[in-house]
């Protein structure tokens, strides 16, 4: 914490802001740890330096790649974990996964057109055939969801924190 003491108001707040900014910084770097914000925080600034998005910025993402993306598995962690993250880092990660994902989405897109009753997410009834649904499974194979993103930022944060707590 910041030591105000005998400072005036204007440069108490104006200490406090830097420590805050500070903090933010060494989290982002996943030097500190405090959080679960923190941890995914560091994880997500890291996972997205490893793919070049914060060099090489995406694309602007469209407004149709919001909500459920297209090739979506239906699984997920059993366990949830809700975190807010900053929202640079989360536009970033929704832009290089659309751009990164953009020419299976399309194929998958062409293919719900050309199956528009099928239910490839639920294999026991597919209502397509086995060669079609092979298919789908191979073009959602190679989508990118913002989805595989955190969770690859939580393992990263906590991965740097155990490297943070144990000394190293």
């Amino acid at each position: 914490m910041a030591d105000t003491n005998g400072l005036s108001r204007r440069e108490a707040a104006a200490r406090r802001a830097r420590w805050a900014a500070e903090k933010e910084r060494l989290r982002r770097l996943g030097r500190l740890c405090d959080s679960r914000r923190a941890l995914v925080t560091g994880g997500l600034a890291k996972v997205i330096a490893d793919r070049e998005w914060d060099r090489n910025v995406p694309p602007a993402l469209p407004g149709q790649a919001r909500g459920r993306w297209v090739g979506s598995p239906q699984g997920s962690w059993p366990e949830k974990l809700t975190v807010e993250l900053p929202a640079d880092l989360v536009t970033t990660t929704q832009a290089g996964c659309w751009h990164a994902s953009r020419e299976a989405t399309d194929a998958l897109h062409k293919w719900h057109e050309h199956n528009p009753g099928a239910r490839p997410n639920r294999p026991e009834h597919p209502r397509c055939g086995l060669m079609e649904l092979d298919h789908y499974q191979r073009l959602a194979a190679e989508i990118l969801t913002p989805g595989h993103i955190w969770r690859e930022a939580v393992l990263s944060g906590i991965a740097a924190a155990s490297l943070i707590w144990s000394g190293a």
